[in-house]
């Protein structure tokens, strides 16, 4: 919609988790090496959490494009199938055609993580979005590390989710679940700097300076998005089009609140999110609390607007 009026070469805030658009930061890249770690060193199952917008699944396609020609790797998103149909998924991802009986699936799988070992490479399964399985569940993706020779762990899990999923495998019964975690990654909001570092990031990829954003517009984004950048990704976004819809070369302050308003953003105070360092203050001098709403309200504003 606003891209030729901006002279943007495509969309550089888009939610894909497109990896010419992954800012790496510091721990985005020590995500990505614990993760890649675990399944070279075939230690068997790794833990990524982070709250929901923070580059989970960005860090999984950067690690698992660090694994190419290195290992035979499957990526199951929203995962779900119950305890009784884990195997059966991994097998399906994989190519192979799972049968009535489990024990059957079980040699299917062995042979077929045999094969891939003697071809020099090792098998990743990676399990997205996992913070709502409950305990059998997750229990039955631990059963899949039992897959192993006198050596090492024949299959390498990756389990990501949301901070939730720590609550559950804190609980008495996840214990052998917990325990079988040789390493956690986890993701926290971006700071204020880190914010601006990545909208400039996202524009240079499409040809484009910061100074599309004037330096107020970007101030009140890195306080607005609480350092989660999806909700950058959203509240840029909007402001684009608003701008564009109002004929204004340049986002300002006025389209970035007005966009925070109708996204159902707050201005109340309240104490932060988490123990990340804080932005500055907004300029209307309050700080700004998030909480987003599906992102097509604001375009019912904007059309009032054409």
């Amino acid at each position: 919609m606003y891209h030729a009026y901006f002279d943007l070469r495509e969309e550089p805030f888009s939610a894909s988790p497109d990896s010419r658009f992954f800012f790496e930061t510091d721990q985005h890249r020590e995500a990505a090496a614990t993760l890649y770690y675990v399944a070279e060193q075939r230690r068997g199952m790794a833990l990524l959490l982070g709250a929901a917008g923070l580059g989970k699944t960005s860090v999984l396609v950067r690690f698992l494009q660090m694994l190419e020609g290195k290992a035979e790797t499957t990526y199951l998103p929203l995962p779900y199938f119950d305890h009784t149909t884990v195997l059966e998924a991994v097998l399906v991802s994989l190519g192979l055609e799972p049968t009535p009986s489990a024990a059957q699936n079980h040699r299917l799988f062995y042979e077929y993580l045999m094969k891939i070992r003697r071809a020099g490479k090792t098998c990743v399964v990676v399990f997205d979005e996992t913070q709502d399985l409950n305990r059998d569940t997750l229990d039955a993706i631990r059963m899949l590390s039992n897959f192993e020779t006198a050596t090492e762990k024949l299959v390498q899990i990756v389990v990501a989710g949301q901070p939730r999923l720590s609550e559950t495998l804190k609980q008495p019964d996840c214990e052998q679940i917990r325990q079988r975690f040789s390493a956690v990654a986890r993701l926290s909001p971006l700071s204020p700097t880190q914010v601006l570092d990545y909208i400039a990031y996202r524009l240079k990829i499409v040809g484009m300076s910061p100074s599309l954003f004037s330096p107020a517009a970007l101030d009140a984004i890195a306080v607005g998005s609480h350092g989660v950048p999806r909700n950058v990704n959203t509240i840029c976004s909007n402001a684009l089009i608003l701008a564009f819809a109002l004929n204004h070369r340049q986002v300002g302050v006025e389209e970035i609140s007005e966009v925070l308003r109708d996204l159902d953003l707050t201005l109340d105070p309240g104490p932060p999110a988490s123990p990340q360092p804080q932005p500055a203050a907004a300029p209307s001098g309050q700080t700004l609390r998030v909480t987003l709403a599906p992102a097509w309200r604001p375009l019912v504003k904007i059309l009032k607007h054409l």
